[in-house]
């Protein structure tokens, strides 16, 4: 399977990304008084990137906007970002925050960049292991979506691409059980991310606007399902 791959700058710039988040995070640490924190971890689906006002279209801000009591959101995603940069750039703020929600979408940028499966299933469980740190946390988890509708695949094997991700869902699915997270099955509970156009961007590959709302959608649901928070009206 041939996909784009990611630039090796990316690295420095999630570095330097990552960076800022930590310096803001800890020169503001006096002013948070008693607000619980939503930590954010992911790529460019925590950024928003696809959505027409990222900073408030996106499915983290409009899962933010609907939790209760204020809570603070340290939105760390960074465009690009896979889960080894997750694991050791992220991760670690995300634990030093403190946070009562925390939320990660992974698996996309590593197979488009033809990370192994078996490096990705083990530096999940690293990240998961890591996070467990984060007492009365609660971990949301979501998968890969049916992708072979985007038009950016529009050149792959069907058969193999779904193959493909059927296996990076299972992986993600196995470390959901074990480590208690919750799990938003964006395969089996939204195939119509992928084909609706209206919930794909122009860039083919991000969701739009409605996209990222269905994704919240969702996201809320198992949240109130699973009596995790009470959702905001």
């Amino acid at each position: 399977m041939v996909l784009s791959r990611t630039p090796l700058l990316a690295v420095a710039i999630i570095t330097v990304l990552i960076g800022l988040a930590m310096f803001w995070w800890f020169r503001d640490a006096g002013d948070r008084g008693t607000a619980e924190i939503y930590v954010a971890l992911g790529a460019s689906d925590a950024v928003g990137v696809g959505a027409q006002r990222p900073g408030r279209d996106g499915w983290v801000p409009l899962v933010h906007a609907a939790l209760p009591g204020n809570p603070r959101l340290v939105n760390l995603g960074v465009s690009g970002a896979r889960i080894g940069e997750i694991l050791t750039m992220q991760t670690p703020v995300a634990i030093d925050a403190g946070p009562r929600w925390i939320s990660l979408w992974p698996g996309v940028n590593d197979l488009r960049n033809d990370v192994p499966l078996e490096a990705f299933r083990q530096q999940l469980e690293q990240t998961l292991t890591a996070l467990d740190q984060a007492e009365d946390a609660t971990i949301i988890l979501l998968t890969i979506p049916d992708l072979r509708d985007l038009p950016v695949f529009a050149a792959e094997d069907r058969e193999l691409l779904n193959a493909t991700v059927q296996a990076w869902n299972g992986v993600i699915r196995d470390a959901s059980e074990r480590h208690g997270a919750l799990l938003v099955d964006l395969y089996t509970g939204a195939p119509e991310l992928a084909d609706n156009p209206d919930y794909v961007s122009a860039d083919g590959f991000h969701p739009s606007s409605a996209g990222y709302q269905r994704i919240a959608e969702l996201v809320l649901a198992t949240l109130q399902q699973h009596n995790a928070a009470l959702v905001s009206s």
